[in-house]
């Protein structure tokens, strides 16, 4: 069952003469209530009750014995695995929300001394984290400042070919590390999930090398992209370890002297700059990638609790983690496919993505916030027709937002290539593609959350074949080009909340 079955069929009917409300099981319940003849002599005997709704009541009570309202006891339900049909052919009742309304009811009242969960957060832990997840997308772009200076040394397609290489493998890398380690902390493996970002963040910088010799010899280069491309991925993989735990701080002041000075190259020039922006570069990284190895140490005072083998550990996430490579894989595709062929020639299409990448901190706090939200509203609501519709409400509200904060951060670079004389239309239409991105991205958190990556990773490619076919075809100009990769950025947000449609009105997973 879901939350958007029928609200009329799912409440019982009022008894009425001659018929009663819920099934066979609740006539009878009905049957036993009506009034008996008096008699001389009453007759005390032991309540012995054979209605199976009595023995599921005391199932029930001992895991949520402060139920607020039926909603929570469907939750329980369904996740317990009782359908609609069972609901029917064991209990009698229409479905489970109906048999939750009864059950609820024979709990009786929770316990007002008792609070239902723990008090939230104060408002100023609550404001750390807010910032602290916020900062997420400057933190994104703060090395970039040093391209400059490394774009003199290497040449301007090598280092394209180099970023989008070394940047679409930081990112499944860094994504499955992290999927996996979150997995352990909720299994409360802390060790485990700190031996997983520690041999990744070790791995980094090695395939690094690796790929970025296979580039150099393809395309040219030489030394210099391969020690780039290492670094890359040694930021890419110490920024992972560091928002892990919560650490962003130390990654910020890793990194912004090197900003400082690759923001002064690039105002200022000089040979001198140069070398002192590639060498500040290389000791913020080196820097972050040591501070990120220190976070996984054990902490003093931390419990050295038994742990399984790390592989057994891993074992059942197997199709997961499958599943979240092949979506790190499609949302780099998605991202580099439609920028790569013009960041050799077109400043305006090639920083188009800057305002994205700017938010993304933005889209994931807004993401973050939707679960405690949520769930706070299944004890608002008592139909199930209400909370899907507040649920829904609630994605068209933060999807909006999340449209409009890269949209705002868009203005003041638009106004600035326009002002240099470099604005063109194709230009334009590609940051409208990403602004249009932000609200994808926030649609994929929530269905990332629901374990939805296979369908994650279809309509992507569907979105990257709806632009590349089209384009081929027509032999695309710039101008329509990026209009069709606008088209499929917004077929991709239809898509992405059809494939919500299935699970996001489902109350278990709020519990």
């Amino acid at each position: 069952m879901t939350l958007s079955s029928d609200v009329g069929d799912a409440v019982p009917a009022p008894k009425r003469k001659g018929r009663h409300g819920g099934g066979i099981m609740a006539a009878a319940r009905a049957a036993s209530e009506d009034e008996a003849p008096a008699t001389d002599i009453t007759v005390l005997l032991p309540k012995i009750s054979t209605d199976p709704v009595d023995d599921l009541v005391e199932k029930v009570r001992p895991k949520l014995g402060k139920a607020v309202d039926a909603l929570q006891v469907a939750a329980l339900l369904e996740s317990d695995g009782h359908t609609d049909r069972a609901a029917r052919v064991e209990y009698g009742y229409t479905d489970v929300f109906a048999l939750a309304l009864e059950v609820y009811r024979r709990m009786g009242p929770p316990s007002p001394v008792v609070p239902d969960e723990a008090p939230p957060a104060g408002p100023a832990h609550g404001r750390r984290d807010a910032l602290r997840t916020l900062a997420h997308g400057p933190l994104y772009v703060l090395p970039s400042a040093a391209f400059p200076a490394v774009l003199a040394m290497v040449g301007l397609r090598a280092l394209v070919i180099g970023l989008v290489a070394a940047g679409a493998l930081g990112w499944v890398l860094s994504g499955t590390a992290a999927h996996a380690a979150y997995r352990m902390l909720g299994l409360g493996r802390d060790r485990s999930a700190a031996r997983i970002l520690f041999w990744s963040a070790v791995a980094g910088p090695p395939l690094g090398l690796l790929l970025g010799a296979v580039v150099a010899l393809g395309w040219g280069g030489g030394p210099e992209l391969v020690a780039m491309m290492t670094g890359q991925l040694a930021y890419q993989m110490a920024s992972t370890l560091l928002v892990f735990y919560r650490r962003e701080l130390w990654l910020a002041l890793s990194m912004v002297p090197a900003f400082a000075v690759g923001a002064l190259y690039l105002v200022l020039g000089g040979p001198g700059l140069q070398l002192a922006s590639v060498g500040v570069t290389v000791l913020g990284v080196a820097a972050a990638y040591a501070f990120s190895l220190m976070a996984t140490t054990r902490r003093e005072g931390e419990q050295d609790r038994p742990e399984p083998p790390l592989l057994a550990s891993l074992r059942p996430e197997r199709g997961a983690l499958i599943g979240v490579t092949g979506y790190g894989l499609a949302s780099a595709a998605l991202l580099f496919h439609a920028q790569a062929p013009y960041l050799l020639g077109r400043l305006d299409i090639a920083v188009a993505a800057v305002p994205l990448i700017l938010c993304m901190g933005f889209v994931e706090w807004r993401a973050n916030r939707f679960w405690a939200e949520t769930v706070a509203l299944t004890r608002r609501v008592h139909r199930p027709a209400h909370f899907v519709t507040g649920v829904w409400r609630r994605i068209v509200r933060e999807v909006l937002a999340c449209l409009a904060a890269p949209a705002v951060a868009a203005l003041p670079l638009l106004i600035g290539l326009e002002l240099a004389g470099l604005l063109t239309p194709a230009g334009v239409l590609m940051t409208a593609a990403h602004v249009a991105l932000a609200g994808a991205y926030y649609l994929a958190f929530l269905l990332a959350g629901r374990g939805r990556f296979g369908w994650l990773c279809v309509t992507m490619a569907v979105a990257i074949a709806l632009h590349l076919v089209p384009a081929a075809l027509l032999r695309a100009g710039p101008v329509v080009d990026t209009s069709l990769y606008l088209g499929s950025v917004l077929t991709l947000l239809g898509l992405f909340a059809a494939g919500l449609v299935p699970v996001i009105g489902q109350a278990r997973h709020y519990r």
